[in-house]
């Protein structure tokens, strides 16, 4: 389609160049879109990350007719407006699955690391049992772990779970577990809402002690809750999202054992899953064929999938994930200002370095 003008996120790795045959390709910094731009440059194509709100403002009297996200999750985008004004949406679900529980079992290791325990015989209850909350199962069953979940979307249409899965309400969950992560898409209405789903009720029910893991959405815990609640039950925090992006709550990031800048998904092999379902998913709607030799992938060897030696993991997670490393990071620029700190945010996740994934 050469008459198409593609925007596509400079954040997006190899994309821009396995469609630069399909259009004309503009690079734009996800944080600073807007609807001038789009309109002065007539702009059709749009990929982007979750650091873009697509919705009507943004998209009113453009020529947009597609938008692809190259991340998992879609709660940045007016779904609703995008299928009333006949926009075709793409997005990359499961993309950053396996990174993002990776982040979790680094933060259960570090936690047992701190404790002088070990995983084997703990229970960990996942709140969300989707491509992440599946993945984090899975590698926790192999080192010996309990697994409660909990999953009402999945559990009332009939889903089978495991049979080494416990299923139990959100309560029973966060009362019997010694770590609980949840992993659930930010959703404020309908049926299954998760805004606040963690909140003072649910979290008054945690043991002392437990390790609490945030990877999902900002939102989905009640961090005024949190904070009360990491006090007076001596929680232990690994946090990576947060309710006000790029505006972080700083005591609540200094009482984290480990606190990021949204990046548990950031390894590389999520960043390439994500370009490549976008370049796949626009062939299938334009017809114009992408340069997928542009799209390199680096093979990094990744631990047998027997791997359970739980020093073998913690220092394999560390060395290539380097999240002790994107926390000191993080922390440091607690001390500017409010405007210093969210520009450093942006910044953290812009220039990420090249992490590459362990488990398999």
């Amino acid at each position: 389609m050469e008459s198409d003008v593609l925007f596509i996120d400079q954040n997006i790795p190899y994309l821009a160049d396995a469609l630069a045959n399909c259009g004309r390709v503009v690079r734009f910094d996800g944080r600073a879109l807007t609807n001038e731009y789009l309109l002065r440059e007539h702009c059709t194509i749009l990929f982007i990350r979750s650091v873009t709100k697509v919705c009507s403002s943004l998209l009113q009297n453009s020529s947009v007719r597609f938008v692809g996200t190259a991340t998992a999750g879609t709660d940045h985008i007016d779904l609703g407006y995008l299928n009333s004004s006949g926009i075709q949406f793409v997005s990359a679900p499961g993309s950053n699955a396996n990174a993002v529980a990776e982040y979790v079992l680094f933060a259960m290791l570090e936690w047992a690391k701190r404790t002088n325990t070990t995983l084997d015989g703990k229970s960990v209850g996942i709140i969300g049992y989707g491509n992440v909350g599946k993945l984090v199962g899975k590698y926790c069953y192999r080192l010996g772990m309990n697994i409660l979940v909990n999953d009402p979307l999945l559990y009332d249409n009939g889903f089978s779970f495991p049979e080494w899965i416990t299923y139990t309400s959100i309560e029973d969950l966060c009362s019997q577990s010694d770590i609980v992560t949840n992993h659930v898409p930010l959703c404020a209405n309908g049926k299954y809402p998760t805004l606040g789903l963690l909140g003072r009720r649910e979290l008054s029910k945690l043991k002392t002690g437990v390790l609490i893991v945030h990877a999902s959405r900002g939102g989905v815990i009640d961090e005024n809750s949190l904070l009360k609640q990491s006090e007076n039950k001596q929680l232990s925090l690994a946090i990576d999202v947060w309710n006000n992006e790029p505006i972080v709550d700083m005591q609540l990031a200094q009482k984290a054992m480990i606190a990021t800048p949204h990046i548990a998904g950031y390894s590389w092999n999520a960043k390439f899953n994500g370009a490549r379902m976008m370049a796949e998913q626009f062939a299938d709607y334009s017809g114009c064929s992408p340069d997928y030799s542009v799209m390199n992938e680096t093979n990094i060897e990744f631990l047998p999938k027997d791997c359970t030696d739980e020093a073998t993991l913690y220092q394999n997670l560390s060395e290539r994930r380097q999240f002790a490393s994107d926390t000191y990071s993080f922390l440091q620029t607690l001390n500017l200002t409010q405007i210093e700190r969210a520009s450093e945010f942006d910044r953290l996740r812009k220039q990420y370095p090249q992490r590459f994934e362990s488990l398999q």
